[in-house]
């Protein structure tokens, strides 16, 4: 095994088990594993620290193989997806969030839930978010006269249906990316121990629906570049996604470059890429020019897209300032140590092994590169790579530009499903890299090794903090 994911396996550890010594508001990160009762803490640390030891990791991976062995229909993944999909459900609402302390969550309630005469347009129909508010202030209407059920329940509900759908497509999506049992299971693991994965939780706020459409349009990306299915399908899955939420319309680029690499497979075949252009552009526009007059017939047209609506949260500045702090909804400037600060808490508490992935593929690369002939020689493979290099991309700038009108630590949630697709790219990348022409048999046990530590560790981090959201505020 690797001294270096040793090192930073431990380092990690270390980190949290530290936690009640380091400020909170600068270690924001890490201070849910100081809710756990201590033997809690400190067992589950020392339980994954003692997969550093080769041995015991062994053991433990051979224990999982032979489970795997014995287990009924693994010939049919299809059933156990759904199976896995739907006890994760159970999980998602057994241990939901019970407190309304982050974002927008305690506004939402209270503002779905007033039904007065005078009630605002923006509580049904919201450009910030329309078809998401749209969805549980009907159903609300609907429903709670009869059940008396709650905004915060609704969205509870929806938060684990979205959790479930993202599961069933997840598991899909490592079994298209993944070439053998070990590759699949390390990019599934990887990506479900997110810290990200809270939104699921019976998390209510508005970034759970569009994040199980954030994974369904990677997947049917993946498959569009792996010439499985029509341009239009990703196409329409992230137009009807930015509907939910549109912060996801960074996702835009990489669509562009799958019809990009898909018009250059087309003339290098001689064949007409014209429609390929139709696919990319025509859905999204149907879907807006469907969604503009949806709104407009409920009142709230365009319009409001650009004055009530617009973006940037309450002060309608949507960036983090260069130079000086002006409104109370603005924290820091861009460059300022605060800023930066914040950014490293966002991103180790959504993804906590995310970025250490992505510089340990690239090392591995360059190390390749030097060496060899590059892992990605299908031209499947090197575009599926570039498709979640420009998503990851483009999602990691605009959580640093994007102003938090809460802050970092309580609008944790508006940066995290970034988590999910920079953290599939890290998991990809991880697989091509760590192997070799040959097939070497030890670069596969060596694989094996460091994906069970760092899911365990993973797992580890975001198990804390659901935990510490399970507790009453």
């Amino acid at each position: 095994m690797s001294w270096f994911v040793r090192c930073v396996t431990i380092g990690v550890i270390a980190l949290h088990l530290a936690a009640s010594w380091l400020p909170e508001e600068s270690a924001w990160s890490v201070w849910p594993y100081t809710t756990l009762p201590l033997p809690a803490a400190w067992g589950a640390a020392i339980g994954v620290l003692l997969l550093t030891i080769t041995p015991l990791n062994d053991l433990v991976r051979d224990g999982l193989r032979r489970l795997w062995c014995i287990l009924p229909g693994t010939s049919r993944p299809n059933r156990w997806f759904v199976l896995v999909a739907l006890l994760s459900g159970g999980l998602f609402w057994w241990w939901r969030i019970r407190h309304l302390g982050w974002g927008d969550a305690a506004f939402i309630v209270k503002a779905l839930e007033y039904t007065g005469e005078d009630r605002p347009i923006w509580t049904i129909y919201n450009w910030q978010s329309p078809l998401t508010i749209f969805l549980h202030a009907r159903l609300w209407l609907w429903l709670n006269p009869v059940f008396t059920v709650g905004v915060d329940t609704l969205y509870a509900v929806t938060s684990v249906l979205a959790g479930i759908a993202f599961v069933y497509v997840l598991l899909h999506l490592a079994d298209q990316l993944g070439r053998d049992h070990l590759e699949k299971w390390l990019i599934f693991g990887m990506v479900a121990t997110t810290g990200a994965m809270q939104l699921f939780f019976g998390y209510v706020e508005n970034y759970t629906l569009m994040s199980a459409g954030l994974m369904l349009t990677l997947y049917l990306s993946v498959r569009c570049l792996h010439a499985e299915l029509n341009l239009a399908w990703s196409s329409t899955a992230l137009a009807i996604t930015n509907a939910f939420h549109p912060s996801t319309v960074v996702m835009w680029p990489a669509m562009f470059l799958i019809a990009w690499w898909k018009v250059r497979e087309q003339k290098l075949a001689k064949k007409d890429p014209k429609y390929l252009w139709g696919a990319l552009i025509v859905p999204p526009l149907l879907i807006f020019v469907a969604l503009a007059s949806f709104m407009t017939f409920g009142g709230h047209g365009v319009t409001a897209l650009l004055s009530d609506d617009r973006p940037g949260g309450a002060d309608g500045i949507p960036f983090v300032p260069l130079y000086r702090i002006e409104t109370p909804w603005q924290h820091y400037t861009m460059f300022s140590l605060a800023h930066l600060l914040d950014w490293a808490n966002e991103h180790f508490l959504i993804s906590p092994f995310g970025f250490f992935l992505l510089a340990y593929g690239l090392i591995l690369g360059v190390r390749r590169r030097l060496s060899t002939t590059s892992p990605y020689r299908d031209p499947q493979e090197r575009g599926t790579l570039w498709f979640l290099i420009i998503a990851s991309t483009a999602y990691l700038i605009w959580t640093f530009v994007w102003n938090p009108d809460y802050g970092g630590r309580k609008d944790w949630d508006l940066f995290a499903p970034s988590a999910f697709v920079y953290t599939l790219l890290a998991s990809y990348a991880w697989t091509r890299q760590a192997s070799t022409p040959d097939g070497n048999p030890q670069d596969r046990i060596v694989l094996a090794r460091h994906a069970l530590l760092l899911i365990a560790a993973s797992g580890l981090h975001t198990g804390a903090w659901i935990y510490s959201n399970t507790l009453p505020r």
